[in-house]
């Protein structure tokens, strides 16, 4: 008797599978796709970055489908062969820019960001390196960096981790909760909060932005776990110092190397302008910023590099007006602190205008 070739089943393979509902303040679901068994075996699967119109989701949003080698659309990809996913867009009705990732083989370089940065892994763990320390945020839990706090973050284990984020600025959420304007500085007690209510309606939040539900109740979601988030989980105080803040010296190196992305700089420059020997500077830099002057440049180039990109500009300008030497070199410095390429993120930014 001769043996019949399995057929290929129909469907085409998501890296990150369908979401699960949360049930109760406890109850957050987890972003695995599931793993089908008696799937035909296939070779290695290559990775083919494309954009897709998700009409239901406000802003843009960028995926990577798996495709076998040579394969269509609707042919099964083996498990192992998931690499890192980013979706991103544009939440305006939250203030806030999130973010969907599955990520593998992926490490984050030393970073800041010019936001409050939320974080709820739905899968696997992450290791955060920030200030000297180590922390493990692993599934159900939300991690939270204030701005301008440098950190570094990386897979615990071989099968990488799953997070849904949010990006956004801390007077914002603090005006949520104002008849006025905040004074005063805030600073969130993290990097892990253990808070199962306030963890449960971030995803659902999050979950609502990228499904684009009914947005009156989304708002409501969002006061709440705002409201929840500064009662138990930030320090405030009229004296508190914005997070990152630095002396004059650091501010006036930063701000000399912010106009000068697209020269070549040296120490000496650095320090003559922040008024400091150049060891004193590259000390006091890297002990208020937590980086290093070549480091906080590299960043920099790469947050111009996307304000351009949104912009519309081709990327070999891009690349050239934001200090890099081409746009191979524009294309690692991106892919090391954003998880994906230029292009790709230049794809999701152009997908779709959100709905009216």
């Amino acid at each position: 008797m001769a043996l019949r070739r399995p057929r290929p089943r129909p469907g085409l393979v998501s890296l990150v599978g369908l979401v699960a509902g949360v049930g109760s303040p406890g109850d957050i679901g987890s972003d695995a796709a599931p793993c089908r068994r008696g799937a035909a075996r296939r070779p290695p699967a290559m990775v083919h970055w494309s954009v897709r119109d998700f009409a239901a989701m406000a802003g843009s949003s960028m995926t990577a489908s798996i495709l076998p080698p040579g394969g269509r659309a609707g042919e099964a990809a083996p498990a192992i062969a998931r690499k890192t996913e980013v979706h991103i867009w544009q939440a305006p009705e939250l203030a806030a820019e999130l973010l969907r990732g599955d990520f593998h083989d992926f490490s984050y370089d030393v970073h800041t960001h010019d936001t409050a940065c939320f974080a709820l892994i739905t899968s696997g763990a992450i290791r955060i390196r920030m200030r000297g320390s180590e922390f493990v945020a692993r599934q159900g839990d939300l991690y939270a960096i204030d701005a301008d706090e440098p950190h570094a973050g990386g897979p615990v284990d071989p099968g990488g981790w799953r997070q849904r984020t949010v990006y956004v600025r801390t007077e914002h959420l603090r005006s949520l909760l104002s008849d006025g304007e905040a004074r005063g500085g805030a600073a969130i007690r993290g990097p892990i909060i253990g808070d199962a209510r306030l963890n449960a309606l971030f995803y659902r939040v999050h979950q609502e932005s990228e499904a684009q539900g009914d947005a009156l109740r989304r708002e409501e979601r969002y006061l709440r776990f705002v409201a929840r988030l500064f009662e138990r989980h930030v320090h405030e105080s009229p004296s508190l110092a914005a997070p990152g803040a630095a002396p004059r010296a650091v501010r006036l190196a930063r701000e000399f190397l912010d106009a000068r992305l697209d020269q070549q700089v040296h120490l000496e420059e650095i320090a003559g302008a922040a008024g400091l020997p150049v060891f004193r500077l590259f000390r006091a830099f890297e002990r208020h910023l937590g980086m290093t002057p070549h480091a906080y440049q590299r960043q920099a180039r790469v947050r111009a590099a996307i304000a351009l990109i949104r912009l519309g500009r081709p990327l070999g300008e891009v690349a050239a007006a934001s200090g890099f030497a081409d746009q191979a070199h524009l294309t690692r410095s991106f892919r090391r602190m954003m998880g994906v390429t230029p292009g790709v993120f230049r794809d999701a930014t152009r997908a779709r205008a959100p709905r009216a």
